[in-house]
């Protein structure tokens, strides 16, 4: 299992906590209450790993000095797997913890990837396989940074994710690239 599997996990173990602690606010039971908060320490104590852990992972990929071992083919691959992950842990922060912090600190991070990408494949034709990702939060992402540069392809993703999706991280981002695609218009440099 995947970080950003085991934070939904997490997501849904917090959700029946709160189900069962919010019950218990009002009670006498105060041997029950303390158990209860001892148990949201230990699930809060778990997702700041599970954060950590995927953070380490995308900067270790970041600050990897590739000895001349991996072939420039290869370290786009990585770096490309790595935008996909780090789709997926901001979204899952954001929509199972509503942690914007912890999410807009990987959005920093994926910039630093798709920069790194720039250097090598300037077109970001990498970037652009991502589109087709059965996940829409990747294709999401993708699309907000391919937009400008191919915006044929990159509008009816962002339009039917945008559509099918509802109230999540992939339909704001689908939703909002496409707006500010058309409010600041189709000339702005890219991302």
């Amino acid at each position: 299992m995947d970080i950003d599997e085991s934070i939904v996990q997490l997501g849904t173990k917090l959700d029946a906590w709160w189900g069962g602690f919010s019950t218990m606010l009002h009670s006498d039971d105060r041997v029950a209450q303390g158990n209860a908060l001892l148990r949201g320490f230990q699930i809060t104590k778990e997702f700041d790993r599970l954060k950590a852990e995927g953070l380490a992972a995308i900067g270790a990929l970041l600050n990897r000095q590739d000895t001349g071992a991996v072939t420039q083919a290869e370290r786009v691959a990585s770096l490309v797997r790595g935008f996909a992950f780090s789709a997926k842990l901001a979204s899952t922060l954001h929509d199972e913890f509503r942690d914007t912090d912890g999410e807009t600190e990987v959005v920093h991070l994926m910039l630093e990837i798709v920069n790194a990408l720039d250097a090598i494949d300037p077109d970001r034709i990498a970037l652009a396989t991502l589109l087709d990702d059965s996940d829409p939060r990747v294709g999401a992402f993708a699309g907000a940074y391919l937009i400008k540069s191919m915006p044929e392809r990159v509008i009816p993703i962002l339009r039917e994710i945008a559509e099918k999706e509802h109230a999540n991280s992939a339909h704001f981002n689908a939703y909002w690239t496409l707006l500010r695609w058309e409010r600041e218009g189709r000339h702005a440099a890219k991302i």
